[in-house]
């Protein structure tokens, strides 16, 4: 079943897309704390694959917009896993889990 959108349904979930970005650019970009970074990350993801999926609508490939978001999650669920691991390490060694702690880390 095909749902046909109308202009300003168009217009909203590409604003959407455009706010979740830019939330999670705002959440990466003020917040100190390691754990609330990845969460920005996470949102920034979810941000692109919206518009990932809201470009397929529009040019009317829909199979392809699918399995760029299928293969935009496998790469997601990897970084996020990756972070997650190397936050298990950062806590170990800086309680706090601030960034600017990890600047003595340097050699």
């Amino acid at each position: 079943m095909h749902l046909a959108m109308t202009p300003w349904l168009n217009g909203l979930t590409t604003a959407l897309s455009i706010g979740l970005f830019l939330i999670g650019l705002g959440c990466l970009l003020t917040q100190r704390n390691v754990i609330k970074q990845v969460i920005g990350i996470k949102i920034i993801l979810q941000g692109v694959t919206l518009a990932l999926l809201q470009a397929g609508h529009l040019s009317g490939d829909l199979r392809f917009s699918q399995a760029m978001v299928i293969s935009a999650l496998i790469v997601e669920a990897v970084v996020i896993a990756v972070a997650l691991s190397l936050i298990v390490n950062i806590f170990r060694h800086y309680p706090s889990g601030d960034v600017d702690d990890l600047r003595r880390l340097w050699g």
